[in-house]
C-alpha cells in the first residue's frame, strides 16, 4: 500500500522488434499492470477490490521489499520474448531500494542504490484464436530473487543473504452463453506463491482463487459478478518468536479474505462496485476477532 503523497508513477520507454516478437521497456517501472501485461497477472485480478488480489497476489510484496507495484516504481528493464502466441518468456532487473517507497520522495529520487531484484516468468495460452476463445487458459509460472540482506525473525544480529521464491498463476473459461459478441461467461482462477524460508520470509506460503460471471443477465451484458477467497499462512519462525511474549504483538497463524462483490457498469467507462468482505484473522492476529468490511468502488476511464 502507498502513503498519501502526490507521485510521479510511470515514466518509461518501450520498444518492440521484430514483428512483435520481442518487447523491451526501460524506465520507471512496476512488476504488475492493469493490462496483465508484466508479471503475475490474470485478467480477473482486476474485477477485485481486496488488495490481496490487487492486480497481482499480494504475497509478493510481502516478502520481497525490492518489488514495486503500482503507484510505487523504480529503475528497472524487461525484456518479453514471445515467438509464437502461445508462448512467452520475461524477465526483469530493477532497483530493489525500499526506501524509494516512501511518499515523501515523490517517486522523483532517482538514485540507483540497490540491491537487485530480478524476476523472470514463463507463460502458455490456450485457444487464444477468435472462434475459440470460447474456452481460452493461461497459465504462467515464475520466480523471483530479491538481494542485499533479510534479518532473521528473533535475532537482533543474525541475517541471510537474499530472499527467493517461486509462483504460479492460472485461469480458464469455463463456459459461454447468449450472444457471442458479448462476451459472456464464467471463469476461474487460481495461483499459489512459496517464499518457504521461514526463518527470513514473513507469509511464506499465499494463495488465491476464484470465479467471476461476465454478463450475468442479457439486461445486464457488461455486469459482472465476483467471488474470491484470498489466504496467507505466517511464517511459524516469526510465530514461535511471537509465542514467548503474545501479550506484545499477538501471535500470527494465517488471515484469510471472502469477498463477493458485483460491478454495475451505468455506462461504457464508468463502473459502480458495491463490495463485502469478511475477513478471518485481520493482520494474521488470533486474537483479533473476525471482521466485516462493507465498501464502494468507483471507476471512471475517460
Amino acid at each position: 500500500m502507498a502513503d498519501p503523497h502526490p507521485r510521479l508513477t510511470y515514466l518509461s520507454y518501450t520498444q518492440i522488434l521484430w514483428k512483435d516478437r520481442l518487447s523491451i521497456r526501460l524506465g520507471r517501472l512496476t512488476i504488475n499492470s492493469v493490462s496483465s501485461e508484466e508479471f503475475l497477472g490474470s485478467r480477473y485480478f482486476k474485477a477485485f477490490t481486496s488488495v490481496g488480489i490487487d492486480l497481482v497476489p499480494l504475497g509478493i510484496f510481502l516478502n520481497a521489499p525490492g518489488a514495486f507495484g503500482y503507484p510505487n516504481t523504480t529503475w528497472g528493464a524487461r525484456v518479453k520474448f514471445q515467438p509464437v502466441k502461445q508462448f512467452y518468456a520475461m524477465v526483469g532487473a530493477y532497483n530493489g531500494d525500499p526506501r524509494l517507497k516512501q511518499g515523501t520522495l515523490h517517486g522523483v529520487d532517482f538514485s540507483l542504490r540497490g540491491p537487485v531484484f530480478a524476476i523472470g516468468e514463463i507463460g502458455v495460452r490456450w485457444n487464444y484464436e477468435q472462434h475459440l476463445a470460447r474456452f481460452s487458459g493461461n497459465l504462467k509460472v515464475g520466480g523471483y530473487y530479491n538481494g542485499g540482506t533479510a534479518r532473521v525473525f528473533g535475532s537482533p544480529t543474525e541475517t541471510e543473504r537474499g530472499r527467493s521464491g517461486l509462483y504460479v498463476v492460472a485461469d480458464q473459461v469455463l463456459t459461454h452463453w447468449g450472444d457471442s459478441t458479448q462476451d459472456r461467461r464464467l471463469g476461474v482462477f487460481g495461483s499459489l506463491i512459496a517464499a518457504p524460508d521461514q526463518r527470513i520470509d514473513k507469509v511464506p506460503y499465499f494463495s488465491d482463487a476464484g470465479l467471476v460471471v461476465y454478463g450475468p443477465s442479457s439486461k445486464r451484458p457488461r455486469d459482472f459478478i465476483g467471488l474470491a477467497a484470498v489466504y496467507g499462512s505466517y511464517s511459524r519462525d516469526l510465530r514461535g518468536r511471537e509465542e514467548i511474549n503474545p501479550a506484545l504483538a499477538g501471535v500470527q497463524n494465517f488471515e484469510m479474505t471472502l469477498e463477493l462483490n458485483y460491478g454495475w457498469t451505468i455506462r461504457p467507462g464508468l463502473l459502480f462496485e458495491p463490495d463485502l468482505q469478511y475477513i478471518v484473522h485481520p493482520n494474521g492476529d488470533t486474537r483479533l476477532p473476525n471482521a466485516v468490511a462493507i465498501g464502494l468502488n468507483l471507476v471512471l476511464n475517460l
